[in-house]
C-alpha cells in the first residue's frame, strides 16, 4: 500500500505536541511565579535559566556531515596474503607426512613374518 502524502507526519504531529506541551508549562510556571511574588515570597536565589527542550537543540544545531569525497585506499593484504601460503605449504606437508605414514604402516603389516598364512 502506497504512502499518503495527504496523512500528517506522526514526528511532525508528536513535535507539534511537545512544542504546546512546552508551551502551556512555560505559562503555568509564569503564572505560578506570578502568584509567588503576589503572595510575597522571596525570589529563589538559584533560577535555572529557561532552556529549549533537548529534542529542539539537537534540531536547531544539527550540522550536515561531510563525507569524505577521497576514495577509500586499498589495504595492503601482502603480509595476510603471505601467512596464508605459509599455512597452505605447512598444511600440505603435514598431509604428506600423515599418507606416509599410513602408507608405511600398510607395507609394515602387509610384510610382517607373522602374516597369519
Amino acid at each position: 500500500m502506497p504512502w499518503n502524502r495527504n496523512e500528517p507526519d506522526p514526528l511532525e504531529a508528536r513535535r507539534r505536541q511537545l512544542a504546546e506541551q512546552q508551551r502551556r508549562l512555560s505559562e503555568q510556571m509564569s503564572r505560578l511565579t506570578e502568584e509567588l511574588h503576589q503572595a510575597g515570597e522571596p525570589p529563589p536565589e538559584i533560577v535555572k535559566p529557561a532552556e529549549p527542550p533537548v529534542w529542539r537543540l539537537e534540531e536547531d544545531g544539527a550540522s550536515r556531515r561531510t563525507t569524505d569525497t577521497t576514495p577509500p585506499r586499498k589495504r595492503n593484504l601482502a603480509r595476510q596474503r603471505q601467512r596464508d601460503m605459509i599455512f597452505f605449504c605447512v598444511s600440505i606437508v603435514v598431509f604428506l607426512i600423515a599418507v606416509g605414514i599410513v602408507l608405511w604402516v600398510i607395507y609394515v603389516h602387509n610384510t610382517s613374518p607373522n602374516n597369519g598364512a
